[in-house]
């Protein structure tokens, strides 16, 4: 099939990560080979960010879990002094302190490194009760949000001037920075909210490799090898042509119908001797169980 692979993408600061979706997927549209073809992103960008967004298509949308599991880096500016019901720049002024002195900042940064329980902020996409958070919220309703242990790798103080400290920060999956400003604003005694910020790194994937959304279509897509699923965490391998009916119909599969070029995860990446992506595959004691088969356009 063509039209399989991914995008990097350097959203700006501005539009909606869907609307960046869907600005992609429209500029592929016209191209026959791609018509119908499946569009997703890797993690969602809020609309006053900026940095990099990994757009999947056609099958790889199928590895958003994944994409989407991967450490993020982030450059950050908080702005202290207020807190915002969004806890970002567009939203709505509901408290008001003093800024923090360097020091009372300083000492409080040491508690927010390493793993540690954060609640996500009111305005999130986390569903409560079946309903999305941010909907509750603009309802006039408090969500009932629980925390959630997430990991902070660095967090780096570049500067603080002006009420306002720019930070470099390393975290998994799931954090929110502006729950991180809100936390520590209120560490230190105060309050704070997210000015801006930029995701710079997901996983190995670095925002300098990424084009602007209106490049997407020259640029072109990146394909999904055996090395990149390497560096989602998956094993990667090559199905011998005689298992190709086992594999699409879903059959258990002998050690020795994968030729593993990468190992060491119990689920591996599948590829045709051309190079195509067929399929997930996960590693059991007799073989190989399948985990998603998307080997439907492959002749024998």
């Amino acid at each position: 099939m063509q039209g399989a692979g991914f995008f990097l993408v350097d959203k700006p600061a501005g539009p909606t990560s869907n609307r960046v979706l869907q600005d992609i997927r429209r500029s592929f549209s016209g191209r026959p080979s791609c018509r119908g073809l499946k569009f997703g992103h890797a993690g969602t960008l809020d609309s006053f960010a900026s940095g990099l967004l990994i757009v999947l298509a056609g099958k790889v949308t199928r590895l958003t879990p994944w994409f989407m599991g991967q450490e993020k880096e982030y450059e950050a500016v908080f702005r202290f002094g207020e807190e915002t019901d969004t806890l970002d720049p567009l939203g709505r002024v509901i408290a008001t302190a003093s800024v923090p002195t360097l020091g009372a900042l300083e000492d409080v940064l040491p508690q927010f490194r390493g793993t540690l329980s954060q609640t996500p902020p009111s305005y999130s996409a986390v569903h409560v009760g079946g309903r999305r958070s941010y909907k509750i919220a603009k309802s006039g309703e408090s969500p009932e949000l629980s925390p959630r242990s997430v990991s902070i790798g660095a967090l780096h103080l570049r500067r603080f001037e002006g009420g306002e400290a720019g930070f470099s920060i390393s975290c998994s999956s799931g954090t929110y920075i502006r729950s991180l400003a809100r936390d520590i604003a209120r560490a230190c005694g105060s309050r704070a909210f997210v000015q801006s910020l930029r995701r710079t790194r997901i996983g190995t994937f670095e925002v300098t490799a990424a084009c602007p959304p209106g490049d997407c279509a020259a640029a072109g897509l990146r394909e999904f090898t055996p090395d990149v699923a390497r560096d989602i965490g998956l094993g990667a391998g090559m199905l011998r042509r005689e298992f190709f009916v086992h594999f699409q119909h879903g059959s258990a599969l002998p050690l020795d119908a994968v030729e593993l070029q990468h190992d060491g995860a119990p689920v591996a990446a599948l590829f045709a001797e051309d190079g195509a992506f067929i399929g997930l595959v996960e590693k059991h004691r007799e073989g190989w169980g399948a985990r998603m088969v998307a080997a439907e356009e492959l002749q024998q």
